[in-house]
């Protein structure tokens, strides 16, 4: 029966209307129809506010279709609806019409991190008074290891995505309007406090965290790149503090 119930509810057929009390399928048909509305209506809610940037992209209307479109075809497999919409980025490459907007599947794959990194554990970290009381106790600091949280990873984007979904964030108009789109871009995602975090990193820094997170000591974590600043990311990574211990 849920099988059966699903696919009507989605498909527009009418295989269940004769456990729907009624007195004639007409009657059915409305009162089956104010039910799949509300269905409808409330996936696509949750799929607004999971993906706001990507409906921000494409503006309310388009987003809506496409989202009906999605729900189609997609009921959510959890009862936790922040669970919804890991697909949505697939369906959005095959979806003819977003083809003008070639960066919004990576949007909307990029918010869905997110959101799921949101959901993960939390790690306690160090703060700076424990940094410093770290790298005072030892003679030679390159050969210390410091740890970031398991959860903690490096996303290299084909667009400037990172930028893009920080400018709508946080309403700044005049950057959207200068991005250079077509540029890659190096992500740190991390969790803070109780939510996600998203920073745009450079090349050789997002080098630096992957070798820190590889286990390499700090001496051995440089990269041999001379944009790199080992001061200033050491500092970044301290006042975001994303260090769990120091070894």
């Amino acid at each position: 029966m849920h099988k059966a119930f699903a696919a009507s509810l989605l498909h527009q057929n009418d295989q269940v209307y004769s456990r729907i009390k009624g007195q004639s399928n007409d009657e059915k048909h409305t009162r089956f129809n104010v039910y799949r509305n509300n269905v409808f209506v409330s996936l696509i809610d949750a799929l607004a506010d999971i993906f706001p940037v990507t409906q921000q992209l494409v503006g309310d209307e388009f987003f809506r279709a496409m989202a009906r479109e999605f729900v189609q075809n997609n009921l959510p497999s959890s009862p936790v609806i922040s669970d919804y919409g890991q697909e949505f980025d697939a369906f959005i490459r095959g979806f003819t019409p977003a083809d003008s907007v070639p960066f919004l599947a990576d949007i909307a794959a990029l918010e869905h991190q997110l959101l799921a990194l949101t959901h993960t554990a939390e790690y306690p970290t160090l703060d700076h008074e424990q940094v410093s009381a770290a790298f005072s106790q030892v003679e030679d600091p390159s050969a210390l290891r410091l740890s970031l949280p398991p959860n903690a990873h490096i996303v290299v984007t084909t667009f400037a995505i990172g930028s893009l979904y920080l400018a709508h964030k946080n309403q700044q108009h005049n950057i959207i309007a200068t991005l250079t789109i077509d540029a890659n871009e190096h992500l740190l995602l991390a969790k803070s406090d109780l939510y996600a975090e998203l920073r745009v990193i450079s090349p050789a820094e997002s080098e630096f965290i992957k070798n820190l997170m590889e286990g390499k000591t700090l001496g051995d974590a440089i990269p041999d790149d001379d944009t790199f600043d080992l001061g200033s990311s050491l500092a970044k990574i301290i006042e975001w503090q994303l260090l769990t211990h120091i070894s």
